[in-house]
């Protein structure tokens, strides 16, 4: 039975009582209410009675004793607080935190023009948390099994995300589940019937979903999916799991997009990804697709994101952001078809090789650009940025926002220290040691590429 407003519901395990304050929503498997208790405002998931299985209150209460993965990524996944029961009827549901969702969009209301479309570095960004998060979660031995749009939460101005609906989290090949996954979404092995919901197929379904954000369109759907007068189960079968092609696959064309105004923002989003992007989506919906074990793993999904992040450049006269070749060379504005001009590069020499980062204005230097990620934080805090200078135009500087001053050494031979809050001029042939990590200001790459 739904709950009623002004109804008292009871969090098991901490014993609080919940006054019912409103409906906020509803899904497939129940209903979610706004609640006050000791705690403030939070949510509660409310089970339909069809859901609401001995099994599904065991998998509840095994997620709110193991808790989520730890650090940074763990943060964001909407994790179930604690049973919610009330009195003898035996309906339940789950306590978790409330979501602003003034600040979070979903991607449908991106779509709708309901929240702002994010650029691409804050589009890297969600890309770089969903491939972090879902690491973290599959390291810790469970699986998702029901990865898709509807459960992804964004700030579209940050790329901060959150992951919701995380009851259906499992031990990965072992518990069972009433939810196997969005069709959509699905790996073609689970709809053939060949296999079960697992951390592998978890990959299949992050590709996907990496896909929508990017190109707005699922990676299926062309000309098989546009010939089909009737989209029932038997089509979404056919297109998604017994024949998948790529739409934009190189060597297979019976699935390309169609000709058609409908399709259009596809193709001009996919021309937009950078080449090292649209290699790695070819190869997840391909070799991927043929081969399970040949999925791209998160691992590769988060290094990808960091680096193509870095390689971003604003446009001098429209402020479109444009994405810099592996070579740092950059063409013409995607937007306004102005001619760019490379930015200043910062070389930050790391063990595993050197790493470029574009110094355009509003560039952020984090903290995993200077150290390796960890489990507990996934290096995405912000310790330094490029800002303008106060009053020389076209001048601009990094601001140290770390807590610690920085080393500097200027091309002259002349070393300093800039403490936090001030700036190191964008002059080529500075170097910056950062907790013993060497950084140089190199001259933007000469020429550009047409």
């Amino acid at each position: 039975m739904p709950l009623s407003i002004g109804q008292r519901v009871k969090a098991e395990l901490s014993g609080a009582e919940l006054h019912v304050i409103k409906k906020l929503g509803e899904g497939t498997q129940g209903e979610v209410y706004l609640v006050e208790g000791p705690d403030g405002y939070q949510a509660v998931k409310w089970y339909k009675p069809e859901q609401a299985t001995p099994e599904q209150r065991t998998a509840i209460l095994y997620l709110v004793r193991t808790g989520p993965p730890f650090g940074a990524a763990g943060k964001r996944f909407i994790w179930p607080l604690d049973l919610v029961t009330s009195g003898p009827s035996g309906h339940f549901g789950y306590l978790m935190q409330r979501i602003d969702t003034k600040r979070f969009a979903e991607l449908g209301e991106v779509w709708a023009h309901l929240k702002p479309v994010p650029n691409f570095s804050a589009l890297c960004e969600i890309s770089y948390q969903l491939a972090n998060s879902y690491r973290a979660l599959h390291l810790s031995g469970h699986c998702y099994r029901d990865i898709s749009a509807g459960n992804l939460m964004f700030d579209p101005v940050t790329g901060d995300i959150l992951i919701c609906d995380n009851d259906n989290v499992g031990v990965n090949r072992q518990s069972r589940c009433q939810v196997w996954g969005t069709m959509e979404y699905m790996a073609p092995e689970i709809i053939r019937g060949t296999a079960d919901p697992s951390t592998q197929t978890d990959l299949h379904s992050l590709a996907i979903l990496l896909f929508y954000l990017w190109v707005w369109h699922h990676p299926f759907h062309g000309e098989m999916e546009y010939r089909f007068h009737c989209w029932d189960i038997p089509a979404k079968k056919k297109v998604y799991g017994e024949t998948p092609v790529f739409v934009f696959d190189r060597l297979d064309f019976s699935n390309t997009l169609p000709q058609d105004p409908d399709y259009a923002i596809a193709r001009e989003r996919w021309a937009w990804c950078p080449g090292e992007l649209r290699d790695t989506f070819t190869r997840a919906f391909s070799d991927g697709l043929r081969d399970p074990d040949r999925r791209v793993t998160e691992g590769e999904w988060q290094g990808l994101f960091s680096r193509i992040k870095d390689r971003i450049a604003c446009c001098p006269r429209c402020r479109a952001e444009n994405f810099a070749g592996q070579n740092g060379r950059i063409g013409s504005c995607w937007h306004c078809n102005a001619a760019i001009t490379p930015p200043p590069v910062l070389s930050i020499r790391r063990p595993s090789g050197n790493i470029p980062l574009l110094l355009s204005l509003g560039t952020t230097l984090r903290k995993r650009h200077i150290s390796s990620a960890t489990p507990l934080d996934d290096g995405a805090e912000v310790v330094g940025k490029v800002v303008p200078h106060p009053s020389i135009a076209g001048a601009a500087g990094i601001r140290n926002l770390s807590k610690e001053s920085w080393n500097i050494t200027f091309p002259d031979g002349r070393s300093t220290k800039v403490p936090p809050d001030r700036a190191v001029p964008l002059h080529p042939g500075t170097t910056i040691r950062i907790e013993g990590i060497e950084l140089t200001i190199l001259a933007p790459e000469p020429g550009v590429t047409p």
